[in-house]
């Protein structure tokens, strides 16, 4: 009688064998897709760029605001554009009169005061739909608290005050809600109308975009092995994109791409900028023989970066690696 052998036949190893290298092909296969694409690195001289059409996007340069050819001068000094408004008047925080100030600036035209008095240019934010202001002042006696308060963007009507112990940092508004981040977190969203407050994460978040449902945190301190993180605002564990190298710049009007530059980049700027898809998938790297002054974006995947060399600085228009010069020549820094 005949004992069916044991071991298999040499067909059946060989299908084996196919079957086994099959898997760990297909297993490379998805390690490779999970990791996000890197692009070719594009080097950023002004003087050597062609010029293009004006930028798009407002931004301003001492004391003027530019946007798509049209300059505005604002009277006083250490301007910042905190946005626009819907009927298309630029917020500007300006000192003037010895105080800081957020007024109502017409293109090519006047200004009219909407607060006055208010806390320097970090405690003041302009939400992303252009209806809300947002001031925090902070106050270390009796005891360490922030106050903030919330305007209306056109009349300077208050909408409500939020007080609470620590160092608050206003995030993004608009006319219902107010988001911002305590020191060491949580990030709050601010009900305007009930005047209550929802935890929506328990991290320090330094980025937030109500309009596209977007929040940026760092899982820690930064300087102690903290990591960036990109979720959904609506559902902080919804995590999109996560990096322990790179901190987010700039939100994309879309909420689609990020601007990212080295996550302990400090001083007068960074030299080398990546452009990410919000999974992190790199459509674009920038560097530049000084450093970035300016980071923009002019619509969901373009970026607007003020480039600074020793010869000259210029804001350059960049998409998937391809740039132009979106503003004149300025002189360069000499030092560099």
């Amino acid at each position: 009688m005949n004992t069916p052998s044991r071991t298999p036949s040499r067909l059946a190893r060989t299908t084996l064998a196919l079957l086994a290298a099959l898997a760990t092909a297909l297993a490379t296969l998805v390690a490779v897709a999970a990791v996000p694409a890197e692009a070719d690195s594009t080097t950023i001289d002004p003087q050597r760029l062609e010029r293009g059409p004006d930028a798009t996007a407002a931004y301003v340069d001492g004391r003027t605001i530019h946007d798509g050819g049209t300059t505005t001068r604002v009277r006083g000094g250490s301007v910042q554009l905190l946005g626009t408004r819907p009927d298309g008047r630029y917020v500007v925080l300006v000192h003037r009169d010895d105080r800081w100030q957020v007024r109502a600036q017409k293109p090519e035209g006047s200004s009219r005061k909407i607060l006055g008095d208010v806390p320097g240019s970090f405690d003041v934010v302009l939400g992303g739909d252009g209806t809300t202001v947002v001031t925090g002042r902070f106050k270390s006696r009796p005891r360490r608290h922030t106050l903030l308060r919330a305007y209306d963007s056109t009349s300077g009507v208050l909408l409500g005050t939020r007080q609470r112990q620590g160092y608050l940092n206003p995030l993004d508004a608009d006319s219902s809600t107010v988001v911002y981040a305590a020191e060491n977190g949580p990030v709050v969203a601010w009900d305007l109308a009930s005047g209550t407050g929802e935890r929506v994460s328990r991290r320090y978040g330094y980025r937030a975009d109500l309009e596209d449902d977007r929040l940026v945190v760092f899982t820690k301190d930064p300087y102690e092995g903290g990591c960036t993180r990109v979720s959904l605002l609506s559902d902080a564990s919804q995590v999109l994109w996560r990096s322990c190298e790179e901190a987010v710049r700039a939100i994309s009007p879309d909420g689609s791409h990020l601007l990212t530059v080295f996550l302990l980049s400090d001083g007068l700027g960074p030299s080398e900028v990546h452009v990410r898809t919000v999974e992190g998938a790199e459509t674009g790297r920038y560097e530049v023989d000084g450093f970035f002054e300016r980071f923009l974006f002019e619509d969901g995947d373009t970026v607007l970066l003020g480039a600074v060399t020793r010869e000259a600085r210029g804001l350059a228009r960049c998409d998937a690696g391809d740039c132009e010069l979106a503003s004149d020549l300025g002189r360069g820094e000499p030092w560099l």
